[in-house]
């Protein structure tokens, strides 16, 4: 499995996560659709798959054109079935989802929004935590509670340390 980092917007990330052998590909988070579409089309990869951490814009503004191009189905918190554009697949805290040879572990981790989700690639080590946790910070409360977002940060916290994180943004 290899994760290509996708500069979006003016501050976001999406992350591609390839099946080299298969050339198939999960995106996470796409805020815009066309940096997207120029990876996949450059390195002919089929998209498989939209992981979307939490409903805001700037993480779910590329779900609907990615979907309708290359057929791709959205995996989503259940309880932000609503909010979440297009939306096919509902998860929830603890599932672990699994298609071709992608396999993670959903962790719900409220505070920035009520549904935000991470998640865990824990073969690879890996967890893609959107807006919950950055480089030098958390993101803002927004609908939840410093409580929760403090126990989603200790969620977090409790994996092994050599796990990688992949954050929403770049504020450093």
């Amino acid at each position: 499995m290899k994760i290509q980092i996708i500069r979006c917007l003016q501050d976001n990330y999406s992350y591609l996560i390839i099946d080299e052998k298969k050339r198939i590909a999960c995106v996470v988070d796409p805020s815009e659709a066309k940096p997207i579409i120029n990876f996949i089309e450059n390195n002919n990869l089929k998209l498989k798959y939209i992981l979307n951490t939490h409903h805001h814009f700037d993480h779910v503004g590329g779900n609907l054109e990615l979907k309708t191009k290359y057929n791709s189905k959205v995996i989503g918190f259940k309880g932000d079935k609503d909010r979440i554009p297009e939306i096919d697949i509902l998860v929830e805290d603890n599932q672990t989802w699994k298609e071709h040879d992608f396999e993670t572990k959903i962790y719900h981790i409220p505070g920035h929004t009520s549904g935000h989700i991470a998640f865990h690639f824990f073969k690879e080590k890996k967890i893609f935590t959107g807006d919950t946790l950055f480089s030098l910070g958390c993101g803002r409360i927004f609908e939840g509670t410093y409580q929760q977002m403090y126990a989603s940060l200790n969620k977090i916290k409790k994996l092994p340390q050599d796990t990688e994180i992949y954050c929403g943004h770049e504020y450093t």
